[in-house]
């Protein structure tokens, strides 16, 4: 599975998604553990992304990157959702509204 050798790189790898996620939630007015989790949850299910994000930060991922993940959240409504669950009903909602459903 892994090396012990590797176990410095995964530190700096967790305290830097660690401070990261703290100064984007700050700036987001939301919470540092779920910003965490949910690039986690991203990068999971896209890890081609984790260098650009390494390099940048989270300037560096798509437009949004949060309903790209793979983990189940809890929604606003207090649901456990999945993150496809949340891509389609944004899609339905648009095509209700007759707007363009990406």
């Amino acid at each position: 599975m892994f090396d012990r050798e590797h176990l410095p790189i995964i530190a700096a790898f967790i305290e830097q998604l660690a401070d990261r996620s703290e100064a984007f939630a700050r700036a987001a007015g939301v919470g540092g553990m779920e910003t965490a989790g949910h690039l986690i949850s991203y990068l999971a299910e896209r890890p081609r992304d984790l260098e650009p994000f390494l390099n940048g930060g989270f300037m560096e991922l798509p437009d949004r990157w949060i309903e790209h993940g793979r983990l189940t959240h809890h929604a606003l409504n207090g649901k456990i959702v999945h993150p496809e669950q949340v891509r389609r009903a944004r899609v339905v909602k648009a095509m209700e509204k007759g707007g363009p459903a990406a």
